[in-house]
Parts: C-alpha cells; structure tokens; sequence
C-alpha cells in the first residue's frame, strides 16, 4: 500500500468511476486498484458522502458517484465565457474559410455582435464588435431569433420596428416566415439584408441545457461565392457552431 497523500487519493478515488467505465464499486476493489489502504479509502469516501458526491448502495453496499458532482458540473457550466470558449474556434474559421466570422447573443429585443474575426478580405460589414442589430438584421441574429423559445419570439417581434439597411431587408413577416425552414436546415443565410453586396450564413450556439443562447455566422463579398463555396460555407457554419456548443456543454 502506498503511504497516504490525501488530494491525490481522493482525486483518485473520484476518477475511478471514468476509469472504469462502472456504475458501482466497492470498497475492497477502490483498494486494490488505487493501491489505497482500505482504512484510509473509507475515510475518503465517508467524506464524499457527507458531501453528497457519492452515495452507498445499501443493498449491495458499493458507492457511486452522486448529485453533488452535478451541482458542481452545473456551475462550471453556467461560468463559461462564451466567447473565451468561441474565439479559438472562430479564428480557425476565418482562417479555414478565408471570410469574416462573427459571434453574437440576445440583448433584451435585439441582437449584439461580441466577437469578430476577419478574413483574408477584411471587409468592413455592419457587424462591429459592440454593435446592437434588430433580430432581423442578419445571418446571426436570424439563426439565434429562430431557436428562441416561442415566448421570447412573441416578445421579440411585440417590440420590433423594422428600420431598412438595403432594399432587401426582411419585414417581420418574412422574418417569421423563414423561422421553420431555418430550424429545419439548421443554418440561415442572408441575401444582401444589411450589406449591399454581402452574403452569410448563420448559425445557433446551444447550451448545456439544449437551449440557443447565440448566433455565428460566416460573411463575406457575394460575388466571389461560387456553388462549390456556398456548398463549403453551409457546411463550415453547422461544423463549426456545433463545435462551439459542445465546447458550452451541449450534448446534442
């Protein structure tokens, strides 16, 4: 038996229900595979109990992992930074696939832009970092709007004024007429709505609870979108956004 070093060994002992891929273990086998002696073990894994990260069976008497560990994972969950976790992951896309990627959340009834990553063009385009745009006004904020739970739709559009960019600016009916189809596809896209000239594609960041909690979005000059790359960029927005909400917890 190796001599006692209590953070390691309670490290240890929690690790082990991962490491051995069990639902239940018992006493003399967290002994033996640990190599912590059987005194010192329980110890251990009365104090765990105590604090409600593990509970013991009392039938078959082997201990696993229990509601506490939850309630701390939650927490961790909660106290991510969305665009500390984003960032990596939409300065590779940028890079990959040489437009601008934007990242952006709800603020009340309207959408704010929080992180920005330019492309090889290094276009400017309305979305500014701190800049506010009706959820209307976007690839991003559309993908985010049609991922809202019906209340917050319902209360977004009883508060909404539409302000033309271009010409081709969604009424807020059009907006909601688009919401099924992007749900459905799992991207939006925008024709020209905010920038003459600029085309781009959207899509939602979920949590860990499965809930849409922001929009990204690739942009970049219409003219240089070839079939091949729209095909590309649809595909990069949905990879890419997914990669960000599992990086938030979301297990979907």
């Amino acid at each position: 038996m190796r001599p006692l070093n209590s953070t390691n060994n309670v490290l240890d002992i929690l690790f082990l229900w991962k490491s051995q891929n069990c639902e239940e273990i018992g006493l003399n086998e967290i002994s033996k595979i640990t190599g912590i002696n059987k005194g010192t073990a329980y110890k251990i894994l009365y104090s765990l109990k105590e604090r409600n990260l593990i509970e013991q069976n009392p039938e078959t008497k082997k201990y696993k992992l229990s509601f506490g560990l939850l309630e701390l994972g939650n927490l961790v969950l909660k106290n991510l930074d969305l665009r500390e976790v984003a960032h990596p992951i939409i300065k590779e896309l940028a890079y990959t696939c040489g437009e601008t990627v934007t990242l952006g959340i709800r603020t009340n009834n309207n959408f704010i832009f929080i992180d920005r990553v330019d492309g090889r063009e290094n276009v400017r385009f309305y979305c500014d970092i701190g800049k506010s745009t009706p959820f209307y006004g976007g690839a991003a904020a559309k993908a985010l709007f049609a991922h809202l739970e019906p209340a917050d739709i319902e209360d977004i559009v009883a508060h909404m004024k539409v302000d033309s960019f271009t010409h081709k600016t969604l009424s807020v009916k059009d907006l909601l007429a688009q919401t099924n189809s992007i749900r459905e596809n799992g991207y939006s896209i925008s024709d020209e709505e905010v920038d003459i000239g600029v085309l781009a594609f959207g899509a939602p960041i979920f949590n860990h609870l499965g809930k849409a909690i922001a929009g990204m979005a690739i942009a970049g000059l219409k003219h240089t979108f070839t079939d091949e790359k729209l095909k590309n960029c649809k595909k990069l927005i949905l990879e890419y956004s997914h990669r960000v909400s599992v990086k938030m917890g979301y297990s979907g």
